[in-house]
C-alpha cells in the first residue's frame, strides 16, 4: 500500500494522510499524490465503494465512503481487492474509536457534524501511527493474519465498482453536459407543449369557428327582437 489518505467527503479536506517513500516498482509517490486527491474531490457523487485504475501504472485505487469521510488506498494491481477493502474497514473502524477519544461518547454525538466543522487539514494526523499499525496485517497478502482478513471479507456480501481514474476524474464535465442536455430537452418539451395547444385551438376555430359565429348573429337578432 504507497499511500492512504482519509478525507472529508463534502470538500475533499485531508484529514490524515501516510505514504511509502517509494513504490516496489521504484516509482515515487509523489506521481500519486496529486491524481489522489483529485480524485478525493471528485468521489462525493460516486459509489461507497470503488477501485479506480491508474493509467499505464501497476497501482490502482480503492475507496470507501463511511460517515462523511473518504477512506483512500494506493495498492498494486495484483494485491487483492478484498484484502485491500478489508484493510480500508479496518481504517474506518479504528477511526471511529479516534472520533470517540477526540469529541467524547455521550448519547446522540453526531461524529459527521463535528468532522464538517473542521476548519484545518490534517486534524487527524496523529491517526497516522494506527494506519501503519493497520497496514503491517495487510503487507504481505500470504502472511497468516492478512489470509485471515481475507476469508473474514469473503464471507460479507460486497458491490465493489471498478472504474478507469480518467473516467472518473473527468465524470463530472461529462454529468454537466449530460445536464445541461437534459435542460434543453425539458425547455424543448415545454414549448412543444405550448405549440401543440396553440394549433389544437387553431384548428378548433377553423373548423367551428362560422358555426359559432352564425349561432351568435342569430341569438344576437333574437334577443335584439323580443327586448
Amino acid at each position: 500500500m504507497l499511500l492512504t489518505f482519509l478525507a472529508r467527503i463534502q470538500d475533499g479536506l485531508i484529514l490524515v494522510e501516510t505514504w511509502e517513500q517509494q513504490g516496489n516498482d521504484g516509482s515515487s509517490v509523489s506521481e500519486h499524490k496529486q491524481k489522489a486527491k483529485q480524485l478525493l474531490k471528485k468521489v462525493r457523487d460516486g459509489p461507497s465503494r470503488l477501485s479506480v485504475d491508474l493509467d499505464n501504472s501497476s497501482y490502482c485505487f480503492h475507496y470507501l465512503i463511511e460517515e462523511g469521510v473518504v477512506f483512500l488506498t494506493l495498492c498494486e494491481k495484483s494485491f487483492p481487492r478484498k484484502l485491500a477493502f478489508a484493510f480500508l474497514d479496518d481504517v474506518h473502524r479504528a477511526f471511529m474509536e479516534e472520533l470517540k477519544r477526540e469529541f467524547g461518547t455521550h448519547a446522540g454525538i453526531d461524529y459527521r457534524s463535528h468532522i464538517e466543522t473542521i476548519e484545518k487539514p490534517y486534524f487527524f494526523i496523529k491517526f497516522d501511527r494506527q494506519i501503519q499499525n493497520i497496514k503491517r496485517d495487510y503487507a504481505d497478502p500470504s502472511n497468516s493474519k492478512a489470509v485471515n482478513k481475507l476469508t473474514e471479507s469473503l464471507s460479507e456480501i460486497q458491490t465493489v465498482m471498478h472504474k478507469n481514474i480518467e473516467d472518473m476524474l473527468y465524470s463530472d464535465e461529462q454529468l454537466s453536459k449530460m445536464n445541461d442536455q437534459s435542460n434543453e430537452l425539458k425547455i424543448g418539451s415545454k414549448q412543444f407543449e405550448k405549440n401543440a395547444t396553440m394549433l389544437a385551438l387553431t384548428a378548433l376555430a377553423k373548423k367551428y369557428g362560422i358555426i359559432a359565429g352564425i349561432i351568435f348573429f342569430c341569438a344576437f337578432i333574437f334577443y335584439w327582437k323580443m327586448f
